[in-house]
């Protein structure tokens, strides 16, 4: 088998490489691939116009490819809507993106800063008050969402319990116009806020509130 490669372009101002590669299987059949890789990766690979590739450096060549496409789709991804690193990967599985490529991808946009765990959770728990959800119900949505659960918790810790009572009673009256006196439907809307992420103390602080 004999593989060369027979051309390279410059793309995206020199940041990226096109390469196209002629695979000779040695019975007289041959078949063109093109990769897309980074500068960067074209460096290290040691590769040029007119290279006779081992197997070996074929395969190399061919995983910097992946990580190239895998690394260009996350930051088109992330351009559209921020993302925990492990809710990343899982948008490029989606993609078509293999596994180990969109793990790769993911860690190393991290590593750019173009996921920022701290921020996006900050930014989504006020987002998640305003939606009037309790704290347990916050924890759920964002651990959902792959965020790390220490950065989390640490984000929920800083909540004073004032602005949950605030919440769970705003709640109460969005929902409810008066409280009812019967017993079983008070259980519901007791049951109802705590699917909304509110402890059982909260609930009843909301409820001496508005005079239950």
């Amino acid at each position: 088998m004999k593989i060369e490669i027979i051309s390279v372009s410059a793309l995206s101002e020199g940041a990226e490489m096109l390469l196209s590669v002629r695979v000779d299987n040695g019975e007289g059949r041959s078949e063109k691939r093109k990769f897309l890789i980074f500068t960067e990766q074209y460096l290290d690979l040691g590769i040029h116009k007119g290279s006779i590739l081992s197997e070996e450096e074929f395969d190399l060549l061919e995983e910097a490819s992946k990580r190239c496409v895998a690394i260009r789709k996350g930051s088109e991804l992330l351009s559209y809507s921020s993302s925990s690193r492990a809710r990343l990967s899982q948008r490029l599985r989606k993609k078509g993106i293999d596994r180990e490529s969109a793990e790769f991808a993911a860690e190393h946009l991290e590593s750019l800063g173009m996921i920022n765990q701290e921020a996006d959770v900050e930014g989504a728990v006020r987002s998640y008050l305003k939606k009037l959800y309790g704290k347990k119900r916050i924890y759920r949505e964002l651990c959902a969402k792959g965020y790390d659960r220490d950065i989390i918790s640490r984000e929920l810790e800083c909540i004073e319990e004032e602005v949950l009572v605030e919440n769970c009673v705003s709640l109460i009256k969005k929902k409810h116009k008066s409280f009812p006196d019967d017993p079983e439907t008070q259980k519901k809307i007791v049951a109802s806020l705590v699917r909304y992420g509110y402890s059982f103390n909260e609930i009843k602080q909301a409820l001496i509130i508005i005079g239950k």
